[in-house]
């Protein structure tokens, strides 16, 4: 590790769609998807830093990823049964698409916060999954 250098991969910002906006995603054999440029992206106001986390394990000989983004804001985000895709942009400018269109979608956690302290968190807590058999696409535009 020494030898190689870590490119600093944080995350600068997260937005929404409506997965059904993201119907005629060309995914490229790269592991790059291209999206339409129509997509109206809805930005999320997060707190500073975000996670994105993926793992792979296989199960029935199939490659199962799991993704987590774990985030703090006190934007309201859509409710079930909206399916949403997330474009996250890291600070070195790529661009990752977690969810798809159909199944599976991705699920969307919120946990509101009303702390006894008026210094402790009062923001909602994000927990985003998806489980797909890839890892996150990088989005070329």
């Amino acid at each position: 590790l020494d030898s190689m250098k870590l490119k600093e991969r944080e995350i600068k910002s997260i937005a929404y769609a409506d997965s059904n906006q993201i119907l005629g995603a060309i995914v490229c054999p790269d592991e790059h998807v291209r999206l339409s440029q129509d997509i109206k992206w809805q930005e999320i106001c997060v707190k500073s830093h975000p996670s994105l986390v993926s793992e792979s394990k296989i199960e029935d000989n199939n490659m199962v990823v799991s993704t987590t983004i774990k985030l703090y804001t006190a934007d309201n985000l859509p409710k079930y049964p909206k399916q949403l895709g997330f474009k996250v942009t890291l600070t070195d400018g790529t661009k990752l698409l977690v969810g798809s269109i159909g199944r599976p979608y991705t699920t969307v956690e919120i946990t509101k916060n009303c702390p006894e302290s008026v210094k402790d968190n009062q923001l909602n807590e994000v927990v985003i999954s998806y489980k797909s058999s890839h890892f996150p696409y990088y989005i070329l535009e």
